[in-house]
């Protein structure tokens, strides 16, 4: 905020009028477009990113008097952020949490993608018997599936050396824009990470979304069928 002096800038008879209301003293004029906090700077990118995670963390069954000491914040701190995210936030399960609508959820799949729905279950069920640990992760508005994306060995392309590989994500127009392929793709890492999986790999055609949570870009490589090249990115 700066200050000038009013007889620089103003007119004699304004300052007269203003004179009436106020007198020998400072005032402050706003700005005729109001700005966002944080709208010039990254800071409340940080925080939004900083919140997202607590919510997911505890979510994931982190207490809140881990979550206080790892982010250096108080538990009321930590209380108060969860409290505000659980109007914001969906259920984000791993379909082992909920194995009962694997069939919806192959369904549901199936339906975005143009793939069988015996593809997914095939996919699916190998997970929930154990026999691989690549799974399928939701987002659920109530019983609803809104967002969704699995784990596979090959996402159909040509670098078969790079393992596993994110497919299948998708969210509901409706419901974009509020971080739910970001908190999948966060579930997705985080749990292969505690299963000893890492790096994981992912093929777009997307540019600049993968990289809001730490995608990095690693290569191009030819889709199944595709005359294109599509992008490679890695998280580890």
């Amino acid at each position: 905020m700066s200050y000038v002096s009013a007889e620089k800038i103003l007119p004699k008879e304004l300052i007269e009028q203003i004179q009436q209301y106020v007198n020998g003293k400072s005032i402050y004029i706003p700005s005729k477009e109001k700005k966002k906090w944080g709208s010039e700077t990254k800071t409340k990118q940080f925080y939004t990113e900083r919140n997202r995670e607590i919510c997911i963390r505890h979510l994931k069954g982190l207490s809140v008097k881990a979550l206080a000491v790892e982010y250096a914040l108080s538990e009321k701190s930590i209380e108060r952020i969860i409290r505000t995210g659980k109007m914001k936030t969906y259920s984000y399960i791993a379909l082992a949490e909920k194995p009962d609508i694997k069939e919806s959820a192959a369904e549901w799949f199936s339906k975005k993608w143009g793939i069988p729905k015996e593809a997914y279950l095939e996919c699916m069920e190998s997970y929930l018997k154990g026999e691989t640990v690549y799974g399928w992760y939701l987002c659920l508005d109530g019983e609803k599936i809104v967002g969704g994306l699995g784990v596979i060995e090959n996402d159909f392309h040509d670098r078969k050396d790079l393992f596993p590989n994110i497919c299948a994500v998708y969210t509901e127009e409706a419901y974009r824009k509020q971080g739910i392929a970001g908190n999948l793709l966060q579930m997705a890492v985080e749990d292969l990470r505690e299963k000893g999986v890492s790096p994981v790999y992912l093929l777009t055609d997307h540019v600049g979304f993968y990289e809001r949570y730490g995608w990095e870009f690693l290569c191009m490589a030819n889709g199944d069928g595709e005359d294109e090249p599509s992008r490679i990115y890695m998280h580890s």
